[in-house]
């Protein structure tokens, strides 16, 4: 097959890295690939020599102009190259690219990369509900990153099919050397959807002699505007804080020796930093996919998970879950990992503590762990890819 995608840039995001993997992945199985995109933007996520990149923005403009000018571009270059497919990286470059390729009687598929469902705290807005139940049905095909979404979905759309986000990683062969490490990643600007406020909150109730933390220490990767740094420091206002401004020899941003906590700012090396990590977790009040979670896995880190409806259950727990602490099945244990609900200060506090004190449990989910992570390797979601294209083709 021929197949295009069409997506903002090869840089920033997630879901642009993503965009790039499925290129090199279909490529690689004998598919002919065209990448539109918008190369005033640097390129930073590599892609293999057979995949053609077209540039869709030409020189910078007005943003009104700009996507005038990007739809007819797109006509052109679909006009020229006559794709089977066409795959859209997010709302926005699906949606004109949709207007662009009017008439044409190309199967378009959209790619979610965010859930269809949140928490009442933070619900989504008219215009994401707009865009998610009402233009999602203009396409041939519409992808969610897990079975939790697709029956939150219901029979509201057409055709959607479960497509997670393919693994970036190599997932280890042999147990790297681990640290006493327990590590969370995310912006923190973002810290109210990453639930960093609840993480720090469990940590300070795991400081009691039985939890033999006096080794261990909260690492949080991830960079932020000064505002969120000081907001997440004054969580825990007896916390002593320094300030590291070594430019050359700066390995953490923010500590505090009381609470044994890292802030590490922006991390270029996360591989490295799963690696030495004994233990990731991750704290959201509701996380489409998690990707970061996969990645830690990968690296023989033992994940303790808040699960949003399910969504992280799907990573961690496909087959269920073997038992259950607290009253409520407030945490849940499987062979990889553990699940937390979300906003549960007491419940991640317990989850994480008990991953420290069980060190059989933690070795045994350690191994687990990076043996689900091969779920998502490159190869095993191309497969998937070219089951939807017969699918809609």
């Amino acid at each position: 097959m021929k197949i295009a995608i069409v997506q903002v840039a090869l840089s920033h995001g997630g879901a642009e890295r993503v965009g790039a993997l499925i290129a090199n992945g279909l490529s690689r199985k004998g598919n002919d690939m065209i990448i539109l995109t918008d190369l005033n933007e640097p390129v930073t996520y590599k892609t293999d020599s057979d995949v053609v990149i077209y540039d869709f923005a030409g020189k910078k403009a007005n943003k009104y102009i700009k996507w005038f000018k990007t739809i007819r571009k797109i006509r052109r270059i679909i006009k020229k190259e006559k794709p089977d497919a066409i795959i859209g990286i997010m709302g926005l470059c699906t949606l004109i690219t949709y207007i662009a390729c009017l008439g044409m009687r190309i199967p378009i598929v959209m790619t979610e990369h965010y859930g269809f469902e949140r928490p009442d705290n933070a619900p989504l807005n008219f215009k994401q509900k707009f865009f998610k139940f009402h233009i999602n049905k203009l396409y041939s095909a519409v992808t969610v990153l897990t079975e939790a979404d697709r029956k939150a979905i219901g029979n509201r759309l057409g055709k959607v099919f479960v497509m997670p986000n393919p693994l970036f990683l190599t997932p280890v062969e042999t147990m790297p050397h681990k640290e006493k490490i327990v590590l969370a990643a995310g912006h923190l600007d973002r810290w109210f959807y990453k639930g960093f406020d609840i993480l720090l909150q469990a940590w300070s109730k795991i400081q009691d002699p039985s939890y033999k933390l006096q080794d261990w220490w909260l690492k949080v990767a991830g960079n932020g505007k000064k505002e969120s740094f000081e907001y997440l420091k004054g969580l825990l206002p007896d916390a002593e804080w320094v300030y590291n401004d070594d430019d050359n020899h700066r390995d953490w941003l923010w500590r505090s020796e009381k609470y044994h906590i890292e802030f590490l700012g922006f991390q270029k090396d996360m591989e490295s930093l799963y690696k030495k990590s004994e233990i990731f977790v991750l704290s959201s009040r509701y996380e489409g996919f998690g990707l970061v979670l996969i990645e830690a896995m990968s690296q023989g880190c033992a994940p303790v998970a808040c699960d949003f409806n399910g969504r992280q259950r799907d990573i961690l727990c496909p087959e269920g879950v073997s038992s259950s602490m607290f009253q409520n099945s407030r945490i849940e244990l499987c062979e990889n990992g553990m699940l937390c609900k979300p906003e549960d200060v007491e419940a991640l506090a317990s989850a994480i503590g008990s991953m420290i004190k069980d060190e059989d449990y933690r070795q045994r989910v350690q191994q687990h762990a990076i043996e689900r992570s091969k779920f998502y390797a490159l190869d095993n979601i191309i497969i998937m890819w070219e089951k939807l294209f017969k699918t809609i083709s």
